[in-house]
C-alpha cells in the first residue's frame, strides 16, 4: 500500500523519467533543451528538499550576482522568478514532511507586522499614481522581495548554516571585487565580464548593478562581517579576513562613491567606539597611517574626498558649485514638495522620476531636464508612499534593530554569547551602513537590503531557538 507522503516522490520521478527519455530521444532540439533543463530543475528541487540551506544560499548567489539581470540583458530569461518558485515549493513540500518552517516566531513578530504594513502602504500608493504600471510593477517587486525574505527565513534553520550563507555572500562579493580591481589596473573599459563587472563612462567600478555609488553601499554594508571575522578569529584567519578586508577596501575606493566613503568612515567609527574595546595606541596608527596615505594617493581619489567639503558649514555656497550636489539638493527639495502635497498615500510608488520636472521647474535650481531619481530613500519613500509608508518603513527597522539588541542582551545568561555577539555586531552595523549610505542614494537595489533582513530575522529566529533549547536542557538537568 502506497502512503499518501510518498505521492510527490512518484509524480517527480515519472516527469523525470519522461524528461529523461525526451533528452535522450531527441537532444539536438529545443524540446530536448527545455527537458535537460526540466531535470536541472527537479535536481535542484530535489536537493533544496533535503538540504534546504542549499536553497538560501542559491538565491543570495543569484541576488548578489545579480545574474538574472546578466541574463536578461543577453537575450536570455531570467532565473530570479522561477528560483524563488522552486525554493518556495521545496520549502513547503520539506514542511509536509518534518515540519521546515518556524511557525512560532514571537521574536519576530512584531518586525513582520510592519513589514506587511509597509506592503500595505506601497500598495495603497497604487491608487493615486499617476502612472499606475510603474507603481503595479514596484508592488510586484516588493512582493517578490518578500518571498525571497521567507524563504531565506525558512531555509536557514541552525547557526552553522547561517554563518555558511554569511561566507558565501562574502565570497560572491570577493569575487566580483576582483574583476573591478582588475578592470581598474587595466583601465579596460570595454571588459564587462558578462555584465559581472564594468567601467562606467567614469572608469568608475559598477559591480554587477551596473551603478557604483550603489555597489559601493552593498560593499559597506559587507565589510563589517568581515571586519569582525578578523576581530575574533585565530592567526591564520586572520591574514585570511586580513586579504579579503584589503580587496574590499580596493574596490570600494575604486566606486568613488564619496556616500560608500562617509559610510565607512561610520563602520570604522562604530566598530571602534562601541561594538568592541580597540586600544587608543592602535587606533592613533590607523588614523596616523591614513593621513600618511592620503598625498600619496592619485589626483582622481583626492578630488572626490575634497569634493566632500562642499558640504560644511563654511562652504554653504559649495553644494549649488558642485553639479552633483546642486541636483541632489534639488531632488530632495522636490521629493519634500511632493510630500507636502500629497502626505497621506504620497505620489505613488516608483512614480517619483516622473514628477520631478515639474516641482524641479518651481524649485529653479536644476538644470537637467530628464526625470531623475530622489538620490535619497527616505525622501523617495515619504514623496512615493506618504507618511503611511514612511512611519511603516521606519517601524520596520526600529523593531528590526529592538530585536537585534534584545537577543543580544538575553544571549549573556548563555555558552553562545561569545561567539554570536559577534555576529549579531556584524549584523546591526551591516544594516547601520546601509541604511546611512542611503542618506545618500534611493532604492532601485533596495533588494539587498531586504536580503540583509532576511538574514537578521535569520538570526533572531535561530538564537531565540538555540536559547529556548538550552533552557529546555537545564530544567531537565534540574529534575533528574
Amino acid at each position: 500500500m502506497v502512503l499518501r507522503k510518498d505521492y510527490p516522490y512518484i509524480l517527480l520521478a515519472c516527469v523525470a523519467a519522461a524528461l529523461t527519455a525526451t533528452a535522450v530521444y531527441d537532444p539536438g532540439d529545443s524540446v530536448g533543451t527545455f527537458a535537460l533543463l526540466g531535470l536541472i530543475g527537479i535536481g535542484v528541487v530535489m536537493a533544496i528538499i533535503i538540504n534546504p540551506s542549499l536553497g538560501a544560499n542559491v538565491l543570495l548567489i543569484a541576488v548578489f550576482s545579480n545574474i538574472s539581470s546578466q541574463l536578461t540583458n543577453n537575450g536570455l530569461p531570467g532565473v530570479i522568478k522561477p528560483l524563488v518558485a522552486v525554493v518556495f515549493g521545496s520549502i513547503l513540500v520539506r514542511n509536509y514532511y518534518i515540519g521546515q518552517i518556524p511557525l512560532h516566531r514571537p521574536k519576530t513578530k512584531r518586525i513582520e507586522m510592519f513589514l506587511l504594513l509597509y506592503l500595505a502602504a506601497v500598495a495603497g500608493s497604487y491608487l493615486v499614481a499617476s502612472d499606475k504600471d510603474l507603481a503595479m510593477e514596484s508592488v510586484i517587486d516588493l512582493v517578490k522581495d518578500i518571498v525571497i525574505m521567507y524563504c531565506i527565513l525558512f531555509c536557514l534553520r541552525n547557526f552553522r548554516e547561517w554563518k555558511s550563507a554569511v561566507v558565501i555572500v562574502i565570497g560572491v562579493v570577493i569575487a566580483l571585487s576582483l574583476l573591478g580591481i582588475y578592470l581598474a589596473i587595466t583601465g579596460n573599459s570595454g571588459e564587462q565580464f558578462f555584465g559581472f563587472n564594468s567601467l562606467d563612462v567614469d572608469n568608475r567600478v559598477s559591480g554587477p548593478i551596473n551603478e557604483p555609488n550603489m555597489w559601493g553601499q552593498i560593499l559597506v554594508a559587507v565589510i563589517p562581517f568581515v571586519i569582525f571575522g578578523f576581530l575574533r578569529s585565530n592567526s591564520t584567519l586572520k591574514i585570511i579576513y586580513a586579504s579579503v578586508l584589503f580587496i574590499l577596501l580596493v574596490e570600494l575606493l575604486n566606486t568613488y562613491s564619496r556616500g560608500g566613503y562617509l559610510a565607512l568612515l561610520l563602520v570604522i567609527f562604530l566598530i571602534t567606539f562601541f561594538f568592541t574595546r580597540i586600544n587608543i595606541l592602535f587606533i592613533g596608527v590607523v588614523v596616523g597611517l591614513l593621513v600618511l596615505i592620503i598625498p600619496f594617493l592619485p589626483a582622481t581619489y583626492v578630488t572626490r574626498f575634497e569634493s566632500l567639503t562642499a558640504l560644511s558649514s563654511n562652504n554653504q555656497s559649495g553644494v549649488y558649485q558642485d553639479d552633483s550636489f546642486r541636483g541632489r539638493t534639488s531632488e530632495l527639495l522636490a521629493g519634500w514638495a511632493m510630500f507636502v502635497d500629497h502626505p497621506i498615500l504620497g505620489v505613488g510608488a516608483a512614480n517619483y522620476p516622473s514628477n520631478y520636472q515639474k516641482y524641479a521647474q518651481i524649485i529653479g535650481i536644476e538644470t537637467r531636464t530628464e526625470e531623475r531619481e530622489a538620490h535619497s530613500l527616505y525622501v523617495e519613500i515619504v514623496a512615493e508612499t506618504g507618511i503611511l509608508g514612511i512611519l511603516t518603513f521606519i517601524g520596520f527597522v526600529i523593531t528590526l534593530f529592538g530585536a537585534l539588541a534584545n537577543i543580544k542582551s538575553n544571549l549573556k545568561r548563555t555558552r553562545y554569547f561569545a561567539e554570536a555577539s559577534t555576529y549579531i555586531s556584524a549584523m546591526q552595523v551591516s544594516l547601520i551602513s546601509y541604511l546611512f549610505a542611503s542618506l545618500f542614494l534611493h532604492g532601485a537595489f533596495i533588494r539587498f537590503f531586504w536580503i540583509l533582513t532576511a538574514l537578521a530575522m535569520a538570526l533572531i529566529q535561530i538564537l531565540y531557538e538555540l536559547m529556548n533549547e538550552q533552557s529546555e536542557k537545564q530544567i531537565k538537568e534540574a529534575l533528574v
